[in-house]
């Protein structure tokens, strides 16, 4: 039995997940319609399934080969984790609903699509101009109608001076990815879920002047996660300024991590949390 493990086209190789951003950085290079002809080509000639025997064309860890079919078949895909938008590729249909988990629906249309019209030529969020080549997940989430113009040559859409996808470096920059300013001991602090403490109030141990720009919580028991806190930051430790409050929050399963924005950082010598009532967490983490 010959197992299908590393189909490629020309020198890329879609077998595995560390591939799958590849043909999206075009549209950050100012290039998308190359995103868009060679994201088409993969959808094509390597998820053709049974009709060549092929079935999966390498690791179906988790699900990544479905995901990166089923994103790339809307028309944009994750490139960025984390970042809160998606890298536009070009749609694989006509027409998709899908029914979001709350309760509304994201309709992509493509009504000149075809197997020649791979190329976007203009795209309209909710029928208004969309330049960009990044779609933000908050636009997304909230539902409403997606329309791409498809032709068969490549267009100037997206090749805007601002119009590529978010990115942590500029030109040649060395990246300087946000790191936790937390280095005290405790169990909140250990950098593993499989310690955890029921506490009210945290007092989040930094060393000097820090600008907290995120912060993580991991729940322990998530019938016991908080539901509500203030973050705040003092340069003395004795008057506090709440930098972040939440209130009617919940974690869906237990030890899930969720990352929470400071709306205006500024550089504080002091932080804690103060949670409404009692609550366990399994970790804890201040980004700067």
């Amino acid at each position: 039995m010959i197992e299908a493990r590393d189909v490629r086209l020309g020198m890329y190789g879609h077998s595995n997940q560390v591939a799958h951003h590849a043909l999206y950085m075009y549209d950050a290079a100012g290039q998308p319609w190359k995103t868009q002809a060679n994201v088409r080509e993969v959808l094509s000639r390597l998820y053709t399934g049974s009709e060549i025997g092929q079935g999966y064309h390498g690791d179906e860890d988790n699900g990544e080969q479905s995901a990166w079919y089923l994103f790339s078949s809307l028309g944009f895909y994750p490139l960025v984790m984390g970042s809160g938008e998606y890298a536009i590729g070009s749609p694989l249909f006509k027409k998709v609903t899908v029914h979001l988990e709350n309760g509304r629906d994201l309709v992509v249309k493509a009504p000149k699509n075809s197997v020649k019209n791979v190329y976007v030529q203009g795209v309209k969020v909710n029928g208004k101009r969309w330049d960009s080549t990044s779609l933000p997940h908050s636009v997304v989430s909230r539902g409403g109608t997606v329309e791409f113009d498809m032709g068969s040559r490549p267009s100037s859409w997206g090749t805007g001076k601002n119009a590529a996808p978010v990115s942590i470096t500029q030109d040649d920059q060395v990246p300087t990815p946000r790191e936790d300013a937390l280095k005290g001991a405790g169990a909140l602090f250990d950098d593993t879920s499989a310690t955890g403490a029921t506490v009210s109030t945290v007092e989040l141990p930094v060393t000097g002047d820090t600008e907290a720009v995120q912060y993580t919580l991991t729940s322990s028991d998530r019938a016991k996660a908080p539901t509500g806190w203030v973050l705040q930051g003092s340069a003395d430790g004795r008057t506090w300024t709440d930098l972040d409050r939440r209130a009617g929050e919940s974690f869906r399963w237990d030890r899930q991590t969720r990352a929470f924005t400071v709306g205006e950082p500024k550089a504080y010598g002091h932080y804690r949390l103060v949670l409404t009532g009692e609550a366990a967490l399994a970790e804890v983490e201040l980004l700067s």
